[in-house]
């Protein structure tokens, strides 16, 4: 897809990885709807954008509601003449006890956060895409989603691991509607979230949770949405970018079955 003049809305878009796409995608000359649940931060990526001679509009939605979804790409309708990109990228900062030491009043909205509102995300945008003749989706995931080991955050490991299994599934929507649903999933990112997370930690205690040196910068999460949007062919793809420079994507025709171990019963 030529990016130019494309309508892309980033969900989550106020600070952080969202805000970074936000930018990424101005400087590639996209029209830029942001979307954030915290007005004052999305206002903020939006007039960066515009400051920088980009174009941009705040629209402020929960996308955990689905009425405010459907304003939100009304919005983007209204205002921007349809909809080319969707990024979905929003999701709230989690704490301890996870499940399933937590309630669930603690771990069930982070599973609505990070699947059932991507997923109802995606339902609405992949409407206002159609009417466009075809376009793209890019879902932020995480490694945290990604392989079988012990993870202390189960709940938000689950839903991310939900977001990858959806993409893969949808792979069928380019030849069906010209539709790209891709995602990227990011291993650490240096976010201000993030560095004061880690601002206590030992360096024992950044290697022991694989933190690399430089980290990911929430432009360089940018520049692989930029990819998956230019690379329209690619579709139901799973990337996997941990470190600077490290970057892949997962073979489509990926076998678990033939990767796994034989037991007898």
């Amino acid at each position: 897809m030529d990016i130019p003049g494309k309508v892309a809305l980033v969900t989550g878009a106020g600070y952080g990885i969202g805000r970074g796409i936000a930018r990424q995608l101005a400087v590639a000359d996209a029209q830029v709807v942001v979307n954030d649940v915290h007005a004052e931060h999305g206002r903020e990526t939006a007039s960066m954008i515009e400051s920088a001679g980009g174009k941009a509009a705040f629209v402020h939605a929960d996308v955990t509601r689905d009425d405010e979804i459907q304003r939100m790409v009304a919005f983007a309708e209204e205002n921007f003449g349809g909809l080319d990109v969707l990024v979905n990228n929003a999701g709230p900062h989690g704490s301890p006890p996870y499940f399933p030491e937590g309630e669930p009043e603690r771990w069930l909205p982070i599973v609505d956060s990070f699947l059932r509102a991507v997923m109802l995300t995606t339902y609405r945008g992949l409407h206002a895409i159609d009417k466009r003749g075809g376009g793209t989706v890019v879902s932020i995931s995480s490694s945290a989603g990604v392989g079988f080991k012990p993870y202390d955050y189960t709940e938000y490991a689950a839903a991310k691991a939900g977001v990858m299994r959806m993409t893969a599934s949808l792979g069928r929507l380019k030849e069906q509607m010209g539709i790209s649903v891709n995602c990227i999933c990011p291993g650490w990112v240096a976010t201000e979230a993030v560095k004061k997370y880690l601002a206590t930690a030992s360096d024992d205690e950044k290697r022991a949770a694989g933190v690399p040196d430089p980290m990911l910068t929430p432009q360089d999460i940018g520049e692989a949405v930029l990819h998956f949007v230019r690379e329209d062919s690619l579709a139901g793809r799973i990337m996997l970018y941990h470190e600077p420079g490290k970057c892949r994507i997962i073979p489509s025709d990926l076998d678990l079955f033939e990767l796994s171990e034989e037991v007898s019963l």
